[in-house]
Formats: C-alpha cells, structure tokens, sequence
C-alpha cells in the first residue's frame, strides 16, 4: 500500500489529495521487481538548520597571582568596583584527520582454492597493527563538532580523481579532483550535514578499473544525538564479474559493456567480501543498515525478510520514516538508503536482507539468540536536513537534458562492429546531439546550464537509448517531478534511474556556487560521453 504525497505550491494548480494506498513512483528500472517506497502519510515540514558555532580560539591564558600579607590600614580607602571577569572562551576543536592510501593488494575472492586477483582498497596510513582482511571496504566515521579532512595518497599505477557522493556543502583542499601516481592529496569538510557518504572514483582520471576492483569507502558523518539502536551496520552492496577460474575479469574498458548496459558482474560482495555477512544478535535487537549500491552497472533490489524495516534517509538526506511497499527498495548504482530494523522478539529466527532477483540472493543473515532486548517505541526522524519543503516552479530555470548513441538493443554485440561504429571510445553517447559533454582527462566542456545563486532549476532527463541511464547530481539533492510538473516525490534524490525512452524531470534550489557534475554514475558510461555539468555563479 503506498500513499503518494504532492506539493501544494505547484506549477498547475489541481486538487491533489494525498489517497491512501495508491501507487507512488520511483525512477527504478520496469524490469526489476516492483519495489516502490510507501510514502509517510504526512511528509515532515522542514525548516532550516541552525548552522554550527564557528571555532574560535583561547582568548588567553590564565595567570596566577600571589598574594602577600595583609596589611593593616587605619581607614581603608574604598576599592573600584569589581570589573566582570571576561567569560572562558572554549578551545578550538581539533579537525578530525583521517589519513588513507589507495593500494593495491591481492585476495581469493571464492575460497582458498581459487586464484589471487588483483583489489584496490582505501587503507589506512599507516596500517594498524591488527590488519584487517583485504577484502573489507572501510567505513570512515566522523563525529559533530568540528570540521572533517580525508588525506589521501595515491599508490595505485594510474591517476585517481574522487568525489564524496551526497555532500552539499562547499569543499577545501585540492577536492582530490586529480591526484597523479605517488602524489597526495585531501579533502576538508564541515560535518554538520549528517549522512552516510559514498568516497568513490570519477572522471576525469580513469575510474573504471578501481571501481570494478572495489576502490569505495563509506564515509559516515554521525548526528549529535544518533538514533537509539543496538547496531550500527553499513552494507555496501556491488558485483563482481569472474572467469572460470574464479578471479577478477580484466576487461574493463569492452566495448560491449561501455556501448550497451554497463559492466555486469556474476557474484554478489557486501562490504567487499563475498555473500551472506552474517550476524547473531538478541531477540527484538534493533539495527541501523546504511544501504549503498557500489556496483559498477547493477541495479540491485533488496528485500527485508522476517523485518520490521522503516526507511529514514534516501541518498545522504533524511525523510519521514515510512515502511517500504512489500518491504522492499530499489538501488541504482550510487544510491544510498539508510533504514531502521527491528528483528522477532523470539530466539532461533532467522532473518536477512536478501537481493530479490529471479532467484533471492541472501546478502545478510542476522540470527536471533539469547533474551530479548527491552522493546523501543516508534521510530522518529532524523534532524531536518534544512532543504526547502517547496520549490517555486513557475519561474525556474529549464534547460533538457537529451541522451542518444548506445548500440542498438536487438544488434548483435560483435567487437569488431562496434570499433568501426564508435572510432572514439570517449563518445559512444552524446548529449544534445553532440553539443554538450566533459570528456575525460579533458576540461569541462560547455555547461548544461549557467544559474545564480538561490534560483530555482529544472531539467528535463530525455533517455533516448536503447539501454538504462542513471544520472547522479553533485552538490544538490533534487525533488523528483510528476508529469506535468504538478507535484513531486516526498524525499530527495541525488541520483535517479532513466529507463530506456523515458523522460523524468527533476527540481532543485541551486544554492552552491561552482561547477557541478551531472553524469553517469554507471562507469563506462561516465567515460564515453554521458556527462556533462551545470554552473552556479555567486
């Protein structure tokens, strides 16, 4: 049952009654199972943040004074009035600095008799002393208070560019926007945007490889007062694609991969390592799963099995909690969703989080033992996220976003056919018929579109293909239109799925000054032409 909520400032005014129990869309693709959010009956009404204090420092430092013996005095002479004392000024709060290595390593992905291959990992610098196992993704957790810096060095054989994925607030440093072989770099941010965050490859520099290989981290960035659970779990959910031996294809730039869906892999990995993470935790234990999408093409939809599962953040942004239809969400590549679960309040259960293929793949098993955890009341919402609850579109600015090129879908996916239909492996797409488009290791072609700052922004996503496009906006979360412009989806999205012939609108206040990405978040089709950026002027 699904409740479908629409804005009342609206571009065409029409009565819009919120009826329960009819269908709500989302931008996932018609060829998976229908998993559709249920949408809260009643979306929160956000108001703006407080932005946090800023730091500051001592104002000086405290002196002592010895005092010596009194002296008698005949008639003491009136002392001045007592001056206040100047209040204590806090310290500054020490930037939070995490420091980490892009690596290379060797794991045995199937078991100990299959065949080494190759890993990229984010490892920290320098290693701890208990190792952990190669496979793992870290997850990188931050808390309030003070600002954030990720430095980062560059061991890898190839030139990295990274982007936190969901952030909307400005960065510092070099942005790791490229970082050459044995060079450094860092990121700096403020954390008072809490959310879960992805670390990841982009263009310009070559991202396919590392990607494929793992290179990702979760970046958490935890609220000042975190919802009461017992565990705080994420699940990086990817593929990987093996040969018959078991180790890691290398064919990471194929065409036939880069003109049609995307590289697809055949095994399922959760945080790296290979399916099902498995867990024992007591009777009605509740748990916080930081979902996210790290595969290069897939689309994964995902199932609670024998859970009570309340969504309360969609990519990096929070929402009213609300329970999935059929408990059941729908992540493209580079979505993220963090939901809260209860387990059965009875011991010898088995309960998971499954991918609801064909045939269910199990990628998380949690087993009930011992006495039951005191039950907890309702699920609450996370702190407002500070974006605005309306978004005047009457006087937008618009601007059309259409995708063509691909190989055609009912053509025979021969190699040497596709070199002579696409010469330069860096266009196999086009945007608006070739006149747009940021082509890697190159400089940012001609913008999309060029706003000021605080107007409000439109755009029209045209998937002209034959094949699914899932776009990804950095710096921005957007509201996902109704047709007609008569209403939007009751949360924000970063990251939307365009199925194939499909157009999907899209609505956002452009308050971040900057250029900022608006491309694949599929990999080979981020590096042959599907991206492209927007400007935001002071």
């Amino acid at each position: 049952m699904v409740f479908c909520a629409r804005s009342k400032n609206l571009h065409r005014k029409r009565p819009s009654p919120m009826q329960p129990r009819t269908p709500a869309r989302l931008p996932f693709p018609a060829n998976h199972a229908k998993s559709l959010f249920i949408m809260p009956q009643r979306p929160s009404n956000p108001s703006p943040l407080s932005k946090p204090d800023r730091r500051q420092f001592l104002a000086g430092l405290a002196l002592g004074a010895s005092l010596g013996p009194a002296l008698a005095q005949p008639a003491p002479a009136p002392r001045p009035a007592a001056q206040p004392r100047p209040a204590a000024v806090p310290p500054l709060a020490p930037i939070q600095d995490k420091q980490l290595s892009a690596a290379s390593l060797t794991a045995r992905l199937t078991g100990a008799q299959s065949p080494e291959s190759t890993l990229f990992r984010f490892l920290p610098d320098p290693p701890p002393v208990m190792q952990a196992s190669p496979l793992d993704i870290p997850t990188l957790r931050f808390q309030s208070g003070s600002d954030a810096r990720i430095g980062l060095r560059n061991d890898l054989a190839q030139p990295l560019a990274l982007a936190l994925r969901g952030l909307r607030r400005p960065l510092s440093g070099d942005a790791m926007s490229g970082i050459g072989v044995g060079q450094a770099g860092s990121l700096a941010f403020p954390t008072s945007q809490p959310g879960s965050f992805l670390l990841k490859a982009v263009p310009p520099a070559p991202s396919r490889e590392a990607r494929a290989r793992g290179l990702h981290a979760l970046v958490v960035l935890e609220e000042p007062r975190p919802p009461d659970v017992d565990h705080d779990i994420p699940l990086l959910v990817g593929d990987w694609r093996l040969n018959e031996k078991g180790e890691l294809a290398g064919d990471f730039t194929d065409l036939r991969d880069a003109a049609r869906l995307g590289r697809l892999g055949n095994r399922l990995s959760v945080n790296g390592r290979t399916v099902p993470l498995e867990l024992t935790v007591r009777p009605g234990s509740r748990l916080r799963l930081r979902l996210a999408n790290v595969a290069p093409a897939r689309t994964i939809p995902l199932h609670a099995l024998r859970l009570v599962a309340r969504v309360i953040a969609i990519d990096s942004t929070p929402c009213a909690p609300f329970d999935p239809l059929q408990r059941m969400v729908t992540l493209a590549p580079g979505n993220r969703c963090e939901m809260i679960v209860d387990v059965p309040r009875e011991a010898g259960i088995e309960a998971r989080v499954e991918a609801r293929f064909a045939t269910p793949a199990p990628l998380f098993i949690l087993r009930t033992e011992g006495s039951a955890v005191t039950a907890r009341g309702p699920v609450t919402a996370l702190p407002d996220p500070g974006l605005p609850a309306a978004i005047r579109l009457q006087n937008a600015a618009r601007a059309e976003l259409a995708i063509t090129g691909g190989w055609p879908r009912e053509a025979s996916p021969d190699p040497e056919a596709m070199r002579k239909a696409f010469p330069d492996p860096a266009r196999i797409f086009q945007l608006n018929s070739g006149a747009l488009g940021d082509g890697p290791g190159a400089q940012p072609g001609k913008p999309l579109l060029r706003v000021k700052r605080g107007r409000e922004v439109v755009l029209a996503l045209k998937n002209q293909t034959a094949w699914p496009q899932v776009l990804g906006l950095d710096g921005h979360s957007f509201r996902l239109l109704h047709p007609y412009d008569d209403g939007w989806e009751p949360y924000f999205l970063d990251t939307v799925h365009v199925g194939p012939g499909q157009i999907l609108r899209i609505a956002f206040i452009a308050e971040l000054v900057g250029r900022h990405a608006l491309r694949s978040t599929i990999a080979d089709h981020a590096e042959t032409g599907v991206a492209t950026h927007l400007e935001v002027t002071g």
